[in-house]
């Protein structure tokens, strides 16, 4: 059975800020990880686990290493020589589809709120799912929203509060009259402690079962 949060009271609500991953794009990280297994990655959990690949990632994730330094770590740590290409290939499989009712709802939730879109991102994924959009959808990802952040756009990423509290700066919003909506805990957790209201979206549940 389909698990539905409670619907929140936006009654007072002006600016809705939406997470992207799992919120309005459907992913699935486990596609990534099987992808590069079959690649030749030589020790799964060192790459996904390790001290030093994790801190390739955060890296990446906040701008701070290019795609190019991002490929050069995934290749050192494969069993054979791989291109660029396979690497992009397999980092983007995680990547799946963004639904045409999400879609819908954003463009509905325009006409009465200010809609934004926060995410943890990096190039590679941003390149990948912004050409898909437009490619599915015929205009870009951009146009849905009064603004978009990515982390590794702005050098800040989430869970930290402090990339809360830049978004609230860059376009004046008061955190009273602002919700925060992603399916990580951490993240909702971080945004509450700016004084933003946030919702943590479980898993099971459809962003449009909450806002529609």
């Amino acid at each position: 059975m389909k698990k539905i949060n409670q619907k929140p009271d936006i009654t007072n609500i002006k600016n809705i800020i939406f997470d992207f991953g799992n919120v309005l794009l459907n992913i699935n990280p486990e596609l990534t990880a099987k992808a590069f297994r079959e690649l030749g990655l030589r020790d799964e959990t060192d790459f996904f686990g390790g001290r030093g690949s994790l801190e390739l990632m955060l890296r990446f994730e906040r701008g701070q290493a290019t795609p190019d330094e991002f490929r050069e770590g995934v290749a050192s740590s494969m069993k054979h020589m791989v291109t660029n290409n396979q690497i992009d290939e397999a980092w983007n499989a995680l990547l799946l589809d963004f639904p045409k009712a999400r879609v819908e709802l954003m463009r509905k939730l325009a006409k009465t709120h200010r809609i934004f879109l926060l995410s943890n991102s990096n190039q590679i994924h941003y390149d990948m799912f912004t050409s898909d959009f437009e490619r599915n959808y015929g205009y870009p990802l951009e146009s849905l929203f009064e603004k978009m952040w990515f982390s590794h756009q702005i050098g800040l990423s989430k869970p930290d509060s402090a990339i809360f509290e830049f978004v609230l700066k860059d376009k004046n919003l008061i955190p009273a009259e602002t919700i925060f909506i992603d399916d990580t805990l951490l993240h909702v957790e971080a945004a509450q402690k700016t004084g933003i209201q946030a919702l943590h979206l479980q898993s099971g549940t459809d962003v449009c079962d909450l806002l529609s």
